[in-house]
């Protein structure tokens, strides 16, 4: 969200919304440079998508917004201006509006621009607040740094005003939605379908590893002596685990104090036998986790692979190296996916793409339901003579707009919706949408 001082500000301050509460937003800023503070609504309005910044190339004499960096005793915001030269078309010189003079003109690069946003200030009858319950196995969780990520992309992807937890000294802790209705019921959906259901999963994956841990450990002080693995690698991975000149074999055994045996199998020459044999079952363990190198095949849908593959395959780029694959390829012949790494790096991934796979269906249906509301809209205008909302883009009425946002958003969840070209390169973009209020229809 974004915050001014009042009403004749020219600077839209950068915030986070806290709560909302008849009339009055409560707000926060970084770094805590400005305390938590309680504004009017009507000078508090949505921060614009970064889509309705692409393609934007401004003009002498056009109006902009410009970046204000943060200070010490300030937090970072917009400010409206003008611009007056453009020099090597990349700096800018910009003039401050007349409401905000005080401040001094200045030069700055295109990234510090951006268009003036057509975003209106908050309208307290169309905010919904919600409350969303947290599945007590999910209590921690929620209440650690490691949901805010999740949280931020839950209010990035739905558009809301604030997605926060709440949580008291004996309340139980639940999820804060504030925003329009439809954003805020995506938002649950997102919340409770994809990320509670899948963190619960993965929190019973970690009590069940906990568990065999712990039986592990009890099982070698009963036993004693020495423990043994032996198991199977891709003979391709076989120079990766015994590393140059043998340094990668040696680092294992001193560090986990075992014996690694590499040996060509008898009965498979595409196999290599590792045996790994120690006096601590948890070391020779740790040994073999960091030798177990597999292979996997993950099949896709022909109408998955865009969204899953990304386009210039960095959805894959981005899984390899946040698993810390050997590699991941995508095959056109059999529509899969390649993985290739240690097992838990494997399984990292995979756990990666199924959580991915699982936004699809969801964003079809947030662009399902704006094909909706667009076509209600259209008819709306048809029944009023082209007047009003949703005047089309053919129109040239000298009312202010409202589209733009949404309408790119909408374009981009349609192009991921679409089968790719060649493997996930595909996917453009369609036009369409709102137009300006007031204009005349085409």
């Amino acid at each position: 969200a974004e915050v001014r001082k009042s009403a004749e500000s020219a600077t839209w301050y950068i915030a986070s919304v806290v709560d909302v509460a008849k009339d009055l937003v409560r707000v926060s800023f970084e770094k805590d440079v400005w305390p938590v503070k309680e504004v009017p609504i009507n000078l508090v309005r949505m921060a614009p998508p970064a889509s309705d910044n692409e393609n934007f190339s401004p003009k002498v004499d056009d109006k902009v917004e410009v970046h204000v960096p943060a200070t010490e005793s300030s937090p970072p915001g917009w400010s409206q201006g003008r611009v007056k030269t453009i020099k090597s078309k990349d700096f800018y010189f910009v003039t401050f509006e007349s409401a905000h003079r005080a401040m001094q003109d200045t030069i700055v690069e295109r990234e510090s621009l951006r268009r003036p946003s057509s975003s209106p200030a908050l309208d307290p009858s169309t905010l919904t607040r919600k409350l969303i319950p947290v599945e007590r196995g999910l209590h921690g969780w929620i209440s650690s740094d490691d949901s805010k990520g999740c949280l931020t992309n839950v209010a990035a992807k739905a558009s809301l005003l604030a997605a926060a937890c709440t949580s008291g000294t004996r309340a139980s802790p639940k999820v804060l939605l504030i925003g329009d209705a439809r954003a805020v019921h995506l938002a649950e959906k997102l919340l409770v379908d994809i990320h509670f259901k899948n963190q619960m999963k993965m929190q019973l994956f970690h009590e069940q590893r906990e568990y065999y841990m712990r039986q592990l450990k009890w099982y070698e002080e009963w036993n004693g002596g020495s423990h043994k693995e032996v198991f199977t690698v891709d003979s391709s991975f076989a120079g990766k685990i015994i590393g140059k000149g043998g340094e990668n074999v040696r680092r294992i055994r001193d560090e986990f104090g075992v014996e690694v045996k590499v040996v060509a199998s008898q009965h498979d020459w595409n196999e290599t036998v590792v045996t790994v044999t120690g006096e601590s079952a948890e070391d020779v363990k740790k040994a073999r986790d960091q030798m177990e190198y597999v292979h996997c095949r993950i099949e896709i849908e022909p109408d998955q692979v865009g969204w899953i593959v990304g386009k210039g395959y960095s959805n894959l780029h981005d899984i390899q190296t946040k698993a810390e694959l050997q590699y991941v390829r995508f095959d056109d012949k059999t529509s899969s996916i390649e993985l290739g790494g240690l097992r838990q790096q494997v399984e990292d991934a995979k756990l990666m793409v199924s959580v991915h796979r699982g936004y699809l269906d969801v964003y079809r249906d947030m662009s399902n339901e704006q094909r909706t509301l667009s076509q209600q809209f259209a008819e709306l205008d048809r029944s009023k003579g082209g007047k009003g909302k949703g005047g089309g883009r053919s129109g040239r009425g000298r009312g202010r707009g409202r589209g733009g946002a949404d309408e790119e958003e909408d374009d981009e969840d349609e192009a991921e919706n679409r089968p790719p070209l060649r493997g996930g390169r595909g996917g453009g973009q369609e036009g369409g949408g709102k137009g300006g209020k007031g204009g005349k229809g085409g």
